[in-house]
Formats: structure tokens, C-alpha cells, sequence
């Protein structure tokens, strides 16, 4: 059973093999040294992707009923633990203990939710860090076609500091990018090959189709095409976010470049212009049978220095879903109501 649940009666702990830790942008939107605990009825439960959130019924110390709300994690990460949209039922009371949102007084970010019938869910850590749990690993070949997910979370790769490498232009438009109502997820949008590799909690497949290959990450719905027939890219295709790529073998090693990026983002804080360019080499360590993912990237009106980064993954017997991304919704879209 996919679950992460308490159940305070019995002490009963289901639980799966791993678990992975993120911020993913939390403390740019809740305040970690603000905890806090409300307690209510559910008005609302909002079971969506890129975030879901609870709205609850509580009487503050002036003693007047208002609505709060507090975000959760995504739908299809909520999913893999067997929390389903009827986990929380319009009407029942529930106590949070969760973290202040930095730009509304009634906004929190939910740790742990306990529910009337003593179930307990338990989405961050006491320090704001989400809490993912990590499917069973899937014993396999040595190929790269299979469906995998990311190992532990922070840990499984490496990402550069943008900041070491800005131009000076480049360091103009990081200041002028403001992540917490630029993020591209709040329209729904993979935003690069880099961020869809990364997300924590979601599978990626990855399929052999003869003269391409296909890569699929729930994430977003994302689906890029490798073009293992062409040796350069075309001119007259559209610049996009996941750009245009083409691949070949160096011996078991798949290299990819990609190209044709529109101007953007590679993650929610980190810049990129239409010279942005790509490679990754995806490859099968021998020795445990993980899938490593080595990128390098070059920007030159941005950044003065190769950018790398490393993501790893194992293979899973999750199989893919659908993420069906609401846009707007997550982080400052309930805060914000130019975002929603």
C-alpha cells in the first residue's frame, strides 16, 4: 500500500522504504521560524496539481469565523502515498500544525494534518522540509528504457549556484526575475529539460521508438522527442521551453543536445536566454543499476562559465498518470489573485 499514515489509536505506521527531503521553494513563500497550529472544519479540499490545498473553517481570537487555508502537496504526490481526494472530507474537523505564509495572514503551508478519525499525515519535517516517499525499486536490465525515479531528495545529483557564473547582464536579469510570481509551473509549464528531470515524488519513462527516443515525465505531462536521425538541429522549428533535441550513442551512453530554447527559465530562479544550450549524457551505473543523468549547459551572454549538474534515478514499478496541471494555482497564485 502506498500510504503514509498515523494512526494514533493503534500507533500503526505504513510505511514505505525510502524517504526523500525538498524545500522546493518553501521558504521563499512560508516562514520556518513562524509555526503554527489552527485547528476546524474543512470547508474545502482542493485535490490538484501543481499544489493542493485545504481550506478550513476556524474561530480566531476575537472570536469570528474566518477561512484559512493551507497549500499541501501536489495531487499526484499525495497520490503515490495513498492519500486520496476523499481523505479529506468537506465537514469533518481537522487540527494543522503548519508554517506561516510570508504575504497573507491566513495562508500556511500544512506539515502535519490530524484528522477526527485519528489518521495523521505527515507531508514536511519540523524544519519546512517536504517528505516524499519513494515507491519500492524495480530489479531490471542495463538498459536506459524503463520507467524511473528520482532516488533520495536532496542528494540524488547536484545543481550549480547560478550566481558564481552571472555576467554582469546576467546578473541584471536575475535581479529583475522575481520567482515568486515568475515561476513558470503557475501556467503549467515544465519550464527546461533540467527542472522536469528533477522533480521529486513522479516518474519518468523513457521509450525506444527506433529513430527517437521518447522521454515522458508526469511532471507537467512533459514529453520530449530525441531525434537520433538528424545531426544537426532544424532552423525553421519553434523556440519552446523544452527546446529542440537530437541524440546519438557513445557506446551505452545516450547524448543529448538540445537547442532552440525560447527566452526563459531553467528553474524558477534561474535565467536563460535563447542561447541557451544543453547537453546531457544518460547513462546505467554498472555497478548499482541506476540511471545517472550528467548535464552541461552554456549561456555566454548570461553566464561566463559551463554550468553542470548531475540527476539520479532507479527504476520503479510506478506507473505513469496524468498530471493535468491546474495553472495558477500553488504557492503565491493563492496569494496573489494576478496569478490565479
Amino acid at each position: 500500500m502506498r500510504i503514509w499514515l498515523e494512526f494514533l489509536c493503534c500507533t500503526i505506521w505504513l510505511t514505505l522504504p525510502h524517504l526523500g527531503f525538498a524545500h522546493h521553494g518553501f521558504n521563499a513563500h512560508y516562514d520556518e521560524a513562524h509555526p503554527i497550529l489552527i485547528e476546524g472544519i474543512i470547508t474545502e479540499f482542493q485535490y490538484i496539481n501543481p499544489h493542493s490545498f485545504v481550506h478550513v473553517e476556524v474561530t480566531n481570537n476575537a472570536g469570528e469565523k474566518q477561512i484559512r487555508w493551507c497549500e499541501m502537496q501536489a495531487r499526484s504526490q499525495m497520490q503515490v502515498r495513498g492519500i486520496s481526494e476523499n481523505t479529506l472530507r468537506v465537514g469533518d474537523r481537522i487540527r494543522i500544525e503548519g508554517f506561516q505564509a510570508r504575504r497573507d495572514p491566513l495562508g500556511c503551508e500544512l506539515s502535519t494534518g490530524y484528522l477526527a478519525d485519528g489518521t495523521v499525515l505527515r507531508l514536511r519535517t519540523r524544519n519546512g522540509q517536504s517528505i516524499f516517499s519513494v515507491p519500492a525499486q524495480k530489479d531490471g536490465s542495463e538498459t536506459i528504457f524503463d520507467t524511473w525515479f528520482r532516488k533520495s531528495f536532496p542528494g540524488a545529483g547536484t545543481d550549480p549556484d547560478p550566481a558564481e557564473f552571472f555576467t554582469i547582464t546576467g546578473a541584471a536579469a536575475d535581479a529583475a526575475n522575481d520567482p515568486l510570481i515568475s515561476n513558470p509551473a503557475y501556467r503549467c509549464s515544465a519550464i527546461s529539460p533540467i527542472r522536469a528531470w528533477s522533480h521529486p515524488g513522479l516518474p519518468t519513462q523513457i521509450l525506444d521508438e527506433g529513430d527517437r527516443i521518447i522521454i515522458r515525465h508526469e511532471f507537467m505531462d512533459a514529453e520530449r522527442v530525441i531525434y537520433l536521425d538528424l545531426d544537426e538541429h532544424p532552423t525553421d522549428v519553434a523556440r519552446t521551453e523544452m527546446g529542440h533535441s537530437i541524440g546519438h550513442y557513445e557506446d551505452d551512453v545516450l547524448v543529448i543536445h538540445t537547442s532552440m530554447f525560447s527566452e526563459g527559465m531553467v528553474r524558477s530562479d534561474f535565467v536563460r536566454t535563447t542561447n541557451f544550450e544543453l547537453t546531457e549524457r544518460v547513462q546505467i551505473n554498472r555497478d548499482n543499476g541506476d540511471l545517472e543523468v550528467f548535464w552541461i549547459a552554456t549561456d555566454p551572454k548570461y553566464y561566463k562559465d559551463i554550468l553542470r549538474g548531475s540527476r539520479i534515478l532507479m527504476r520503479t514499478t510506478l506507473p505513469m498518470g496524468r498530471y493535468d496541471c491546474m495553472p495558477g494555482r500553488g504557492h503565491g497564485a493563492q496569494m496573489d489573485p494576478n496569478l490565479g
